[in-house]
Formats: C-alpha cells, structure tokens, sequence
C-alpha cells in the first residue's frame, strides 16, 4: 500500500487474538442476506460461468466453448450449425441462463417449430431450470401447463419478459405485424432456421421470401424481427439445403456487411476457390479477404501456427500479409507449392463463416474422447436403406393414389393452387403405413359430408413444408377451424363414393409387409440387444404399431410423441414424464421397443 503512496487506516478496534467477533444474525436477517447474495453474484467478477454451473445439465466440451463465446461476445450474432444431435439447444440454453441471470438480456423471444415447443419448454426447465412462458396465439402456459395471466388491450408479445413461441404462429401475416411492433428485444433465438428462406432459386433477378425470412428481414424494406433485436442466434444443422444462397441470407441477418453483404461476391468468392490455383482471381480473393479483417474479422491462430510450421515465418509473413501488400501477384506467382496449398486454406477459413458459425461434429467429438476431454463414447451410426416388396394388395392400393390425384384432385388445381400438396402428404403418409392413409381419408370423408370444418390436414402433415412454403396461405381448409365452410355434400357425390370404396378396400386388406418386415427386424435385434428405437414420422403410425407390437411384448412397449411419453397400464395406454420414459428406456427397465415420433429425436 506505502509503495503506491496511499497511507494505511488507522485501525481503531484491533482484531482480539482469539479471531473476529461473531455477529448474532436472527433466521430473518441470515434469509435476508442469503438472497441478497444470490441477486447480487450474477453481477460479480468471475460470475461468467455462473449459468452454467447452475444448470442441470453437465455440457461437453464443444457445449462449453460454444456458449460461453456467445455470451462472452454478445450482442454478437451467431448460427449454430452442430451435427444432428450434438446439442444445437444446450449451447443456446447455458447462453440463455446466463444472459438472463446476469441481466444482459431482460427481453428474450425464443421462436421454434410448432411440433417441439412443449419439447423446448420442458428442456429449458429441466436442464437450465427456466420456466419460460409459451404462447399459443391465444393464452399462455408456464411448463406445468398452468394458464398465465395476460392484460386486455396490451399487445401479447409484450406480456412476457422470456417468451416462447412456435415459427408457425409468429410468420403468420396477421402476426407479423403485431409482434414488429412490439417492444424491442434483447435477444432472439431462432430454432430450425433453415425454414427461413427464398421461396425460388430460379429466377435471380426476384428476391421473394417465405413469411419466416421475411418477418426476420422485414417486409417491403421495413425493419424486421432481425433489426428489433441487439442479439439473434440461428439454430440450424443444414443451413444450406439446395443453394449457397440459402447461406447467405442467414449471415445477412446475423449481419454479415461491406463487400460480403453483396451477394453476387459472396457466391464468387467460394466459386473461384474451387478453381485450380492458376485459374482463381487472386486480386478479387485478396480484397475480400482485406474486407473480412478490415470489418472485424480475426486471425484463427491455432491455423496461423501450424502454418508458421510448415512455411517457415519469413514465408508465412509473406503469405499472411498478401492481402494487404501492393505486390501480391508477383509474390504469388513465386510460391512453392506448399505455399499455395497454404494461401488458398487461409482464403477458405477466414470468411464470415467463421465468425458467425459454430460447427461440431461428430469427428470432432471422437478426437476429444481420445485425448481424454470427454468421457462419453460417441456411438457410429450404420445407416442402411432396406427395400420391402409389396404384396399384389398393397401395390394396387398404393397406386390407387394417383388415381385419385388423377381424378379428383387435379381438377381443384386451377381453382386454387396448392390443393396437389394434400395428395403429396397422401402419398407420404400411405408409404408411411396404410393406417396413416386411412386416418388421411376419413378425415377427407367427413369433411365432404359435412360432418366437420376441422382441417383435414395435421401439423405433422404441414409442418415443414408450412414454414419453407407457407402452405398453409394456399390451402383453404388448413387455417382455422371456422375459416372455411364444408361443402355441401351434394357438390361431392363421386369423390365421396370413391373415398367410402377405397376405405372399404383398405379395411379389408389381409397384410401389411412393412410390419411383417419390422416384426422380423425386432426379433433379431431384441436377441442382441436390451432395448430398440422405432422412429416414425407420424403419430397416427405410431399408434398403430403400438397396437399391433402390445399384442407381442406387452408393457415393454413404450411410446413418446407430441403428446408426452405413454405407457401401457395393462388396460389402457397412460400419460408419464418424457424423463420417467427415458429413465426405463436407459436403464433396459421395463421398456424393450420405444416408439417414437420426430418429438423424441434428441
């Protein structure tokens, strides 16, 4: 303290010998402190893993990195692009926990696909102890699937501080304008981002948006959800699908700018470095990469090291500064080979890519499981496509399909485009199985009849080809149930005699290869193995293997769907916990065969 020229107190009352005086607190006071501490820590230095070490959850490596550089650099924006199952949400919910603990960020919206926002409302309890609100376009419901409160007359998007909302409900037109003008928020989290897209690639010269990328960019050049934000984080494990271009957007709205921000240079720039070395346009390679540091863009050094290795430093010194020197193509042309391998690594690292996008995969998992950074083993998968020849039955009723498409559906085409996606979603859910077909028809049956205004469509139908294309804007009996009035039976007579004979058909048919296949497929594996997944994409399927694989293995089937887990009581399928139905999956305890729907998938 002298040394700094600042005098030491005089101490009035010395410590006593014995250690300090214990000060006498009653339970009151001692409740009082003790939560003052805890609204104060998050505050604290050293307070940056707090989240973290208060979550449920024990990340992996990547996990950690991952989130921690989010809330590190925030309000930064990011996409996080893991492989399939490598924990897209737990890096974006350890983010959460301590961006909102901390304070940073007091308005979060989080926007996910409509058949997993039960599937995140109980993740964020359960691992990251965040009982965030989920709104349905009507009410709210905290994770215990009580109703909360919300006041008349103020607009919904503000009645919650975290809110949590399906991508279905906010792209909706009739949304969109109310959740732009709410307030501002902190951040926003988007799962499944790839939904947000163009709707054609065909045609460059017109930029038209589905409802999910334009109400992240904003409609006709006004602000967005994307500008209404200070952070956004982009969950996605393909954010390219069929076009470069498909990446691009997104980095626009995490916003990637400068020369970057042109697309026609964006796509140039990852085409020349496909070319052989002698064919790329250095020049125009080089001054995007004079863009990238110049606009924040930094050095990845663990690349910079080993390059040094290779290279030797004064080589590498001249490659590393290329970008910035006057002479670079009489330098270039003077490169070794290795040198040029070099560059041209360099050119492809250093691109908005890596300061927007965290990628992991399984090969990376595996290194770190080898050098002993991560207990787990990470399994391999063998995927391995199996043909099932149908029976002469199926086969005719398979193509009965388009029969009926050639019939019945094609003549709707013209009054109103979209009304062929029904057959598609028919064609999907008779290969499917032919109970999903059945569900299909007689709900159509109904709905000719007059029986019903209800859709004749689910969401597990409509789910993603409604958020890439919106379909649900061209059909006009897929909204609301009082959108649109039956027809009037009469109007219907042949499609109506068509859908009873063809349900009659299916009610008759003696055999169903693809169970017969999946019986013998069980037997094998269960003489193996403890415990299988059988994944569907539809519930109706799903119920309908229930059914038949009960008769075999009685309560050692189990199912987990939308609907939560089931299990058979020996009398009646019952409601149970998604994490009671994983405990006795995991540990081979009563349950042998989980069914399951797309809602299981993590």
């Amino acid at each position: 303290v002298k040394e700094f020229g600042v005098e030491e107190p005089e101490v009035q009352e010395p410590i006593p010998p014995d250690g300090p005086t214990n000060i006498q607190v009653d339970a009151d006071q001692r409740e009082r402190i003790a939560f003052q501490f805890i609204r104060d820590v998050p505050h604290m230095l050293n307070a940056n893993r707090l989240g973290m070490e208060t979550s449920t959850v024990r990340p992996w490596p990547h996990q950690i990195r991952v989130s921690v550089s989010i809330v590190q650099r925030f309000p930064e924006r990011f996409m996080l692009c893991d492989e399939v199952g490598l924990g897209k949400t737990i890096e974006a919910g350890l983010a959460i926990r301590q961006l909102v603990l901390s304070g940073v960020a007091k308005r979060v919206l989080i926007l996910v696909p409509k058949s997993v926002l039960v599937q995140w409302q109980e993740e964020l309890y359960e691992k990251f102890i965040l009982n965030v609100p989920r709104y349905d376009g009507h009410s709210f419901f905290d994770v215990f699937k009580r109703e909360l409160p919300a006041k008349d007359g103020v607009n919904p998007w503000n009645a919650h501080p975290i809110l949590l909302a399906s991508s279905h409900l906010a792209k909706r037109r009739e949304r969109q304008q109310q959740l732009l003008a709410c307030d501002d928020w902190d951040l926003v989290v988007v799962d499944e981002a790839h939904h947000a897209r163009r709707k054609d690639f065909q045609n460059t010269d017109l930029f038209r948006p589905n409802r999910l990328l334009e109400l992240l960019m904003g409609p006709e050049n006004r602000p967005g959800l994307a500008d209404k934000a200070r952070g956004l984080l982009l969950l996605t494990a393909t954010p390219m699908q069929i076009d470069p271009r498909e990446v691009f957007d997104l980095l626009k709205l995490l916003g990637m700018g400068g020369r970057w921000g042109v697309e026609p240079n964006f796509l140039r720039y990852f085409e020349d470095l496909r070319q052989p070395f002698e064919d790329v346009d250095w020049s125009f390679i080089l001054s995007m990469l004079d863009d990238y540091f110049a606009t924040g863009g930094t050095w990845d050094e663990q690349f910079c090291r080993v390059a040094e290795q290779r290279l030797g430093p004064v080589t590498w010194d001249q490659v590393r500064r290329l970008h910035t020197s006057t002479n670079a193509e009489s330098v270039i042309r003077q490169l070794s080979a290795t040198a040029q391998a070099c560059l041209r690594d360099l050119a492809t690292r250093h691109t908005p890519l890596r300061r927007h996008v965290f990628r992991n995969t399984r090969t990376l998992l595996r290194e770190y499981h080898k050098r002993g950074l991560l207990k787990d083993k990470i399994p391999y998968r063998d995927p391995k496509p199996e043909w099932i020849q149908m029976k002469p039955d199926e086969d005719r009723l398979y193509h009965r399909i388009e029969e009926y498409i050639r019939d019945h559906y094609q003549k709707y085409e013209a009054e109103r485009k979209g009304l062929g996606f029904i057959m598609t979603v028919y064609r999907r859910r008779l290969t499917s199985s032919f109970y999903a077909i059945e569900q299909s028809l007689e709900r159509r049956l109904a709905y000719l009849k007059g029986v019903t205004n209800a859709t004749l469509l689910t969401d597990e139908d409509m789910e993603q080809e409604d958020l890439d294309d919106d379909v649900t804007e061209l059909l006009p009996f897929s909204g609301d149930a009082d959108q649109k009035q039956s027809p009037a039976e009469s109007l219907y007579a042949g499609e109506i005699a068509y859908v009873q004979d063809f349900l009659a058909e299916l009610r008759t048919m003696g055999s169903d290869s693809k169970f017969e296949q999946l019986s013998r497929d069980l037997g094998e594996v269960l003489r193996r193995r403890d415990s299988v997944i059988v994944f569907t994409q539809y519930t109706d399927t799903m119920d309908y293997l229930r059914g038949k694989l009960r008769q075999v293995y009685g309560g050692q089937v189990a199912c987990y769907s939308g609907r939560g887990g089931e299990l058979w009581n020996g009398s009646a399928w019952v409601s149970t916990s998604k994490e009671n139905i994983k405990t006795l999956f995991r540990e081979s305890r009563d349950i042998k065969i989980l069914l399951c729907t797309e809602s299981a998938s993590e």
